[in-house]
């Protein structure tokens, strides 16, 4: 999970005409005699040091070499940085990004009518991709079918909607309440709809079984999934197509590579995208090594068992039995630091995880730092929360409040403790938590 401080950073940040500036002065040297070093001109110097001018990599090279320096005093090195920070009043504040779908009849693409914001960015190596939804108001008649090769859990955070799933046994509707959440196989045809003339308001998580390997590029779309007419639920021919038309696209890759690297000729792959023929079983297979892809991604519809969703009820929650972290997040005989409620228990999650956790209000001295294989994203959704991990070999700390979210390397070692000003309450912090593991939820919880 390479996430590096260059990432977090925009040019500004660098200050680099401050940086040359002390460093022109340590060394004694005035505006003309730098000047001529690097050859240009004092005037434009000056614009240098005062943030006027943007430098390019040579140019920043070259006044390192002029001032005797490392350039690493000049563009500070790279520290892998394992944790991400999604802030909910920057998150409001940005534009959203618009989810591409690929239209069944191979037109041109259409726009979701729903609107999504990231809360974590794409880097290698990623599993997760949490977004904050806003679900409009539609009509029955007006429902955007899609799917894609994934698994998703949402969880309603305002208002109430509808959730719909066409599986093979016949189309299924539930009704969802604000604190109600559903972890459902996204690769069968969905649909969600406001049951309010606003927005609902949702927290999305959707689980690669590949992990990504995008690096964020594409600024105005998200993802790209696969539209489905409200008939076309079990056109495994069409969706298989799409499946492949969607992998081409995201890649920009020309339609001859994919005909050579499956072994095809182009008129097949194109009547394969259009839904018109089946695709070989032994193209599937070399498409699946050229995407990076496991096989069963590309297969998809054709292995769809039950339970094909789950739905977890809010007033329920508080029955569910909490489970206990088998890493230790407490030092030996002191009081538990939280309790960890499974939101998917009811489906045979292969490697997404989420649970509703409880921070109780208890002394740092009693918690410890831990580390287990995956990754986490976690949702506070009341209190505040303190997150201590590493950056490089520093170790930091962030606070976290109501609305924000983190997405970390668990594989770092790592502390989350609660904070309240109350000394009276037991509960601190109340979180969405959800883990990815492919070591199975087992290896995570004690049952």
């Amino acid at each position: 999970m390479p996430v590096y401080s260059s990432h977090l950073l925009e040019y500004e940040h660098l200050r680099l005409g401050e940086r040359i500036r002390q460093a022109r002065q340590s060394r004694g040297l005035t505006l003309k005699e730098l000047a001529a070093r690097v050859n240009t001109s004092p005037a434009r110097l000056s614009q240098i040091e005062n943030e006027r001018v943007r430098l390019d990599v040579d140019e920043a090279i070259g006044f390192a070499a002029a001032l005797g320096v490392a350039i690493d005093t000049l563009v500070p090195p790279d520290v892998s940085v394992p944790y991400q920070l999604a802030r909910d009043a920057e998150v409001r504040g940005r534009a959203p990004r618009a989810t591409l779908f690929a239209a069944p009849d191979h037109r041109s693409s259409v726009r979701s009518v729903h609107s999504y914001w990231p809360l974590a960015d794409l880097f290698v190596g990623r599993h997760l991709e949490p977004v904050l939804g806003h679900i409009a108001p539609t009509a029955p008649d007006q429902l955007q079918y899609c799917y894609h090769d994934e698994e998703e859990f949402v969880f309603a955070l305002r208002g109430a909607l509808e959730f719909t799933i066409k599986t093979p046994d016949g189309t299924r509707r539930e009704e969802l309440a604000r604190g109600d959440c559903v972890y459902f196989r996204s690769d069968l045809p969905t649909a969600f709809r406001s049951l309010d003339a606003e927005p609902a308001e949702t927290l999305n998580v959707f689980c690669s079984p590949s992990a990504s390997i995008d690096g964020g590029l594409d600024g105005e779309h998200h993802r790209a999934i696969a539209f489905t007419e409200p008939d076309g639920g079990r056109d495994l021919k069409r969706q298989g197509g799409q499946k492949l038309r969607l992998l081409r696209e995201m890649r920009g890759w020309p339609l001859g590579l994919i005909a050579r690297a499956a072994g095809l000729s182009e008129r097949q792959v194109l009547a394969i995208e259009r839904g018109e023929r089946a695709m070989p079983l032994d193209a599937v297979m070399k498409l699946a090594r050229a995407f990076g892809k496991p096989l069963r991604e590309l297969i998809g519809l054709a292995v769809a068992t039950p339970p094909y969703y789950y739905v977890q009820r809010s007033h329920a929650i508080p029955s569910i039995p909490d489970r206990k972290r088998r890493t230790p997040v407490e030092r030996p005989n002191v009081p538990r630091s939280k309790t960890c409620q499974p939101l998917a228990a009811g489906f045979p999650a292969r490697e997404m995880y989420p649970h509703f956790l409880r921070l109780l209000n208890v002394d740092l001295d009693t918690l410890t730092m831990h580390e287990h294989h995956g990754q986490e994203f976690i949702y506070i959704l009341e209190g505040e929360l303190e997150l201590t991990t590493y950056s490089g070999d520093r170790q930091v700390r962030e606070v976290l409040h109501a609305g924000d979210s983190c997405y970390i390397d668990s594989t770092v070692p790592h502390l989350l403790r609660s904070r309240t000003r109350n000394p009276y309450s037991e509960t601190s912090a109340e979180v969405i938590d959800v883990f990815w593991c492919p070591l199975g939820e087992a290896y995570l919880f004690e049952t």
